[in-house]
Order: C-alpha cells, then structure tokens, then sequence
C-alpha cells in the first residue's frame, strides 16, 4: 500500500525553466521556435537542477529525433544556430555523414545566456600603429614606377 501511494504522489518528468531563465534578455530574444524547443534540449541532460555536471554532460540531438518533435530540418538548423549563438548551448562535435563524423552533434548546455545584452567590460584596443611611420634609411634607392598616359 505504501508503495502504492509514492507513486501517486509523484510528479511526472519535466523540465524546470526558472524565472531567471524566462525573464532574460536571451529569452525573450529567441524566436518562437528556438523557445519551444529550448526544453528539449535542456531535458536531454539526466542530472539534478542545480547539479554542476549539468553543464559538463555531452549529449547527442538528431534531425529525425527533431522531426518527430516537429520540427522541420530547416527549422531545426535555424534553431540550433540560433540557441548557440545567444549561448544556451554549445556544439561539442559535429555529426553527420560528411567530414569526420559518422554520427549524431553532440551538445552541452552553456551559461553564457546570462551575459547576453549585458554591457561587455571594455576590451584592451590592439595596437595601432603610429599614422606617420618612421623613415629607415636603406643603403638602396627606392625608384617609384610611374605610367605615362599619353
């Protein structure tokens, strides 16, 4: 009977997405289709929500496992680049039939939506070269070639 009871008790599987998580700039950034599958991504890693191996963990995502999702090829492309580039997820190796791999991208989940929008801290500026550049003399005269139009 006790066995019984825990079981009714418990919630089925989901995926938390937190108030941070909804509220951020990243997210509300994300097209519709990138938001709606943003949770099948984020459920594909087995861990605690607050455990560190979350973001460590690879995981496989395939374009027929999207298509049985509902997502179109294209569109699951668009979607992939989209949530790599706000960086919710971060490809760790390329799959497919060209190239190296012979299977499915791996992916691991990213933190660096949390910094998406914010102001970056200012960059070092790489060094420019002064405008005049100082004259070296060399032991050869340099002869300009010249076109005569005529």
């Amino acid at each position: 009977m006790k066995k019984y009871l825990s079981k009714l008790n418990k919630l089925p599987p989901f995926v938390a997405l937190t108030w941070d998580l909804l509220n951020s700039p990243a997210y509300k950034k994300l097209t519709p289709s990138a938001a709606k599958a943003l949770p099948y991504f984020l459920g594909k890693v087995k861990v605690g929500y607050n455990d560190p191996e979350k973001y460590i963990k690879t995981f496989p995502f395939s374009y027929p496992e999207a298509e049985k999702l509902g997502f179109s090829y294209a569109t699951f492309s668009r979607i992939r680049k989209e949530l790599e580039k706000i960086g919710f997820i971060e490809r760790t190796e390329g799959g497919g039939l060209r190239g190296k791999g012979v299977g499915y991208s791996k992916y691991r989940l990213s933190r660096k939506w949390e910094s998406y929008g914010k102001a970056k801290q200012a960059e070092p500026k790489p060094f420019a070269w002064p405008l005049a550049a100082p004259i070296i003399a060399d032991d050869k005269p340099k002869i300009k070639k010249s076109i005569l139009i005529r």
